[in-house]
């Protein structure tokens, strides 16, 4: 299993408008479904607090300091763009528009993403279709409907996963989950947010493609659900009582899911800013404005909800005149239109377009404060555990283009990189922790600024927010530093040339750009076309400089703005109990008024629900599916091109792709010199080289020059177990990217390893994989885009290669900073990502590499840093000893290894700076080579948080049975997950969700649920899994679904910089592409034979496995009572 623990100096970006996702969606379906959907993750937000959802915002480096504030800005200039002819695409003529029903409303070339966009209209409903295309495979849908709520009964959440359950041409219980299992799907989800509902689908293949379009436009306009009652139930909320002397309890998908949401002080914080900034809080018990509700579903308010006004709502909004379609990519844009007309033919005009529009709420005359409780852990100082945040709500009308980029840059400029001054400011005042709620949100109909902190005790919380508008109104009367003005703007060229999106649609990333805008009536090209608006802002800067162009934006929208809501949130140990105890009263006084024939029915009909939800679709039903054939799957797995090397001793792998002549590279350093005792210290270790400085540079200034020069660095440790040996892989990694041109930059920079990340972003978190997916897990890092600019710096390249190894460990007060950020992302993960928390726990059970993983993200590390925040008093020095003791072990030639991605021309280039790197690397690391066997304590785990749902887990090691890995280890899983699990643990356990992995490298298959109501049944389910297998009796059909799921796992879509990494990753782990083909032969060719022979093996975890709980101490003392001492319990918050 490999895992990494990340802190990155970039965020990339899909967005170059800086759209950072304070009202995120409430849902994301497939969440948490299994291995298809790469699900087994632990994530921190960003230290600056900020909810980065879908598209990703762009970080930069700060300015140097020291610079003169409206200084000469002659290194930014605007530059010349070529122009370049359009490339030809298919058309669509306005004759072939109009016999299929559409009109061709307007048309344009999209430069920056190399497209063709059209917009039409369907005549007879009015829905309009963006039609996008271009060259790129990945190809993407989407249908968004306006849907907006009047109260917090959760109904557009509940109708998101409902009308996937089942629909006209596709009368199954779940083709959602159907397309999961057959599919070679490259995104496959759907989404709330606070006024619109969406579903996205994507692949690469034409055929399965359109299969995914022709379910989700059945299932939105044609859905079973709303004739369907027990889907209302199953995915909303029902009463449930298995025999009339128990209690009843509420139960439903989405009721749980909003439960786990609750749950956290950061959500409920980030809820409470959103409706009482949207609305008028003297007007809130009736608000006109939708952004005064919870879309996603309040707990207290779901069981209010009506199947009746679930129906109305459906009929009222889920139509075509309410929609927006989204086609992107290289098929037939006439084909696109076709299948559309079938559908939306079918409807008349409807008026939903016009009941859906959203109305702007009017800018308050005086600011309010809002003082709320939120559900705290008894131990700890509870006094030092407050939250504070001042929200702005920006303007009543949307704001132009140009003042939307500009308010972007600002919200870069204060709050973007640990160096931004807002930022900085409050950081290093004392005054609390992190960071929480802060950051610029454009997504709504009313963009809104906030800025809060977490961790604050009673006494200063006023301190804050006066620290707040102290430092907004000093950065509007003194600006900002010139250099971090161009780091912004750099930032947006070198994203605009990289286009990178990760693993996410490149189209869906576009969907989502143009949707901000296109679903209030606005002109969905725009957002688009972001070249002149940039151009523009870079001449005005230039010619009135910086604070002409930002201070106005301070004074009008944040100093000047009467729109300002203050929330305070205070901890109070007693919430969450005393919400359990409302939640029981209410159920008991339901039971006190029902006669014993109510109750006898209610048993029944909870009898009734639960058998339709076990029982599965016949055979038959299911052939209506569409799914691909074996023949449309290629026999061989997708080859990197991969030259293995070497430069002075040290291997080198060049990746030869087209990357648009930007250089990634990685260079990896050994940790098998590292001692026990120092491996916690590792994140913190990167969080100081990035923010510690050296003798002649301070952190800030660090910051500008990578900022300047490269297009961001990132470094973190890798540990995997590697099959077949004792040992595990424990590598340091350094990673980069530039412009080719500035590559040697890239190697100098390096080369101050002691600070090559400038954002601190911890991440820890393990993704599974086949090829891409199954045969390791690792993260994939978030990165600024940060561009280089293309002016010679001799000087400053001379300076850092002065300066190799010199960060210095010196900074006692902002080691202190670090500790209590880290502390305070922890505490979030364990109440956000519980799931994650327990499988890191049983895999430091396991195996090594597990403890080694654990000990750097897990409980164990929480622990070790509430000891280490005492120890910084007490032992500075011993701690900056240990700091520079890491650096020594880790740095050196022996075990280092270089891999490149590039175009070939550009790997020759830059072979002279990666010799001059590792030339100047020391030729050794300091100490011996250490050996790791140690593991956690075989126990069962139950780990106390204030919650009120639970994340349970049980693991185990299948090599120890004898067990010998075979490719149809990854069909079985997988089907495991989309068919027992989910029916058992999410549809009728009522958990958001419920999946299994396989660490082939360790041997370890883990159970997760997450958001789970239920334990000891849960645990039940997990142990029942072998008979399951044994039992199973599946035909070809359905087999074929499943490899060929499996087998979109292996072949996912990724861009070159992934591709070159996850060859990497293979290098590093011995999986050769021998066995690579080998699994893709075993895959193919699975068996029912194999899934009873690997129910021998998974009997293991019912044995001898282990169970980690991460839950509320009610719901364990209540499992302990159950089960006499079944559980050893740690209190965590």
């Amino acid at each position: 299993m490999l895992r990494t623990v990340s802190c990155s100096a970039s965020l990339s970006s899909a967005s170059p408008f800086f759209r950072f996702f304070r009202h995120f969606p409430r849902s994301s379906t497939a969440a948490l479904r299994g291995p298809a959907r790469n699900l087994r993750r632990i994530s921190s937000p960003s230290a600056a607090g900020r909810r980065v959802l879908l598209r990703r915002g762009l970080r930069v480096s700060s300015a140097a300091a020291g610079r003169g504030v409206n200084g000469q800005f002659s290194r930014l200039s605007v530059r010349a763009v070529a122009t370049q002819p359009a490339p030809s695409y298919p058309d669509v003529s306005q004759d072939e528009a109009e016999k299929l029903g559409f009109e061709k409303v307007s048309e344009e070339f999209i430069s920056e993403c190399k497209s063709k966009a059209t917009l039409f209209k369907h005549k007879k409903t009015g829905c309009e279709v963006m039609s996008v295309s271009n060259e790129d495979e990945n190809k993407v849908f989407g249908i968004v409907l306006r849907t907006p709520p009047k109260d917090s009964t959760g109904i557009p959440h509940i109708l998101e996963h409902s009308v996937l359950c089942g629909s006209r041409k596709y009368p199954v219980k779940e083709p959602f989950v159907e397309l999961l299992k057959g599919s070679l799907h490259t995104f496959l989800n759907a989404f709330t947010y606070p006024d619109r509902t969406c579903y996205p689908v994507a692949s690469t293949n034409t055929k399965d493609f359109y299969n995914l379009v022709d379910v989700y436009l059945d299932a939105v306009f044609f859905p079973k659900c709303v004739e369907d009652v027990h889907t209302f139930q199953q995915e909303g909320w029902h009463y449930e009582l298995n025999d009339p002397s128990e209690d009843i309890s509420y139960k439903g998908v989405v009721f749980n899911e909003m439960k786990g949401v609750y749950s956290q002080p950061d959500n409920i914080l980030g809820r409470i800013a959103q409706q009482a900034t949207a609305v008028d809080m003297k007007m809130a018990i009736s608000p006109d404005n939708t952004y005064g509700v919870d879309s996603g579903g309040d707990p207290k308010d779901i069981p209010k909800l009506t199947f009746e006004e679930f129906q109305e709502f459906h009929r009222k909004y889920y139509h075509p005149s309410n929609a927006r379609i989204w086609f992107y990519g290289d098929d037939d844009p006439v084909h696109r239109l076709r299948v559309l007309s079938e559908y939306l033919d079918m409807f008349q005009a409807s008026p939903s377009r016009d009941s859906s529009k959203i109305e702007t709420q009017k800018l308050f005359s005086e600011p309010i404060r809002i003082v709320e409780k939120y559900p705290a852990g008894r131990d700890g100082d509870l006094q030092k555990k407050n939250m504070v945040c001042v929200n702005w709500l920006l303007s009543e009308k949307p704001l132009d283009l140009q003042t939307q980029l500009a308010l972007g840059f600002l919200d870069h400029l204060m709050l973007g990189t640990p160096a931004s001054p807002l930022r900085k400011i409050l950081l290093e005042s004392g005054l609390g922790e992190a960071l929480v709620s802060s950051g610029m949100s454009d997504e709504l109909l009313q963009p809104q600024f906030s800025v809060g902190m977490k961790g604050v005790s009673q006494d200063n919380v006023q301190k804050v927010e006066e620290l707040i508008m102290d430092t907004l109104k000093k950065l509007a009367e003194e600006g900002f530093d010139s250099d971090a003005v161009e780091a912004s703007m750099n930032t947006i060229e070198f994203s605009l040339r990289e286009n990178n999106t990760g693993s996410f649609p490149r189209g869906l990333s576009l969907m989502l750009q143009s949707i901000a805008k296109w679903i209030y009536d606005m002109d969905p090209f725009e957002p688009l076309k972001y070249t002149e608006p940039l151009k523009a802002l870079k001449a005005r800067i230039a010619e009135e400089g910086s604070k002409a162009v930002f201070s106005p934006l301070i004074e009008q929208f944040i100093l000047n703005n009467s729109h300002r809501v203050t929330i305070e949130m205070q901890p109070d140990p007693e919430k969450a109990s005393q919400e359990e105890a409302e939640e029981k009263s209410i159920l008991e006084k339901v039971k006190a008024g029902m006669t014993e024939e109510d109750l006898a029915e209610l048993a029944r009909a909870t009898e009734e629900l639960r058998l339709k939800q076990e029982t599965p679709d016949p055979p038959e039903a299911l052939r209506c599916v569409p799914s691909l054939n074996l023949s449309d799957i290629p026999k061989e797995p997708t080859y990197v091109p991969t030259e293995v090397g070497d430069i002075n001793g040290v291997k080198v792998l060049r990746h030869d792709l087209f990357t648009n002549d930007i250089v990634y590279a990685e260079v990896v350093f050994d940790m098998g010199s590292l001692k026990h005792d120092l491996l916690p210290l590792v994140p913190l270790f990167c969080q100081s080289l990035m923010e510690m400085g050296t003798k002649d540079l301070s952190f800030v200034q660090l910051n500008q020059l990578i900022g300047r020069k490269t297009g961001g660095l990132s470094v973190y440790p890798l540990t995997s177990s590697v099959r077949g040996k004792a040992e595990p892989c424990s590598k340091f990694v350094v990673r980069g990217k530039s412009m080719a041109g500035r590559a040697e930059d890239l190697f100098n920079l390096c080369l101050l390893w002691d600070a090559p990340n400038v954002f601190s972003c911890l991440h820890y978190e393990y993704l599974i994989m086949v090829d891409n997916h199954f045969d390791w897990k690792t993260c994939f890092v978030c990165w600024d885009i940060i561009q280089c600019n293309l002016d010679t710096e001799t000087d400053s390249i001379n300076r850092m290669n002065c300066l190799l190894q010199e960060v210095q460990f010196t900074d006692q007060q902002r080691f202190k900073q670090f500790v209590s950020q880290s502390i305070a992302r922890m505490e979030n993960r364990l109440r956000g990502s519980g799931h994650g928390i327990a499988a890191a726990r049983m895999d430091a059970m396991l195996n090594v590499a597990g403890l080694m993983s654990e000990q750097m993200g897990g409980l164990s590390y929480l622990e070790f840093l509430h000891t280490l925040a005492k120890k910084v008093d007490e032992d500075w020095e011993g701690i900056s000893s240990s700091l520079e003791e890491i650096r020594r072990s880790l740095l050196a030639r022996n075990g280092c290894l270089v891999n490149m991605t590039a175009d070939g021309k550009s790997l020759t280039n830059i072979e002279k700076s990666v010799e001059k790197f590792l030339n100047l690397l020391p030729e050794t690391p300091s100490g011996g080579l250490v050996t790791w066997d140690g593991r956690l304590p075989l126990r069962n785990e139950a780990i106390v948080i204030p919650t009120q749902v639970n994340y349970v887990g049980k693991a185990g090691n299948i090599y120890s049975t004898g067990y010998e890995l075979d490719g149809s280890a990854y069909v079985i899983s997988k089907h495991i997950s989309n068919t027992w699990l989910w029916d058992r643990v999410r549809v009728s356990g009522g958990a958001y969700g419920g999946f299994c992995d396989f660490d082939s490298h360790s041997g370890v298959f883990s159970f997760l649920s997450y958001r789970d109501p239920n334990l000891l049944k849960t645990l039940d389910i997990y142990d029942g899994t072998g008979d399951f297998l044994r039992g199973l009796d599946v035909d070809q059909e359905t087999l074929t679904k499943a490899i060929i799921g499996t087998i979109g796992d292996v072949d996912s879509y990724q861009l070159p910089d992934a591709k070159g990494y996850s060859s990497l990753m293979r290098h590093l782990l011995g999986v050769t592409d021998e066995e690579r083909q080998r699994k893709r032969e075993e895959i193919l060719t699975t068996s029912l034979k194999d899934f009873k022979e690997f129910a021998e093996a998974i009997d293991v975890v019912r044995e001898k496995g282990v169970a980690v709980a991460v839950a509320s101490a009610e719901d364990i003392d209540a499992a302990n009572q159950a089960r006499s001492n079944f559980f050893e319990v740690k209190k965590a918050l």
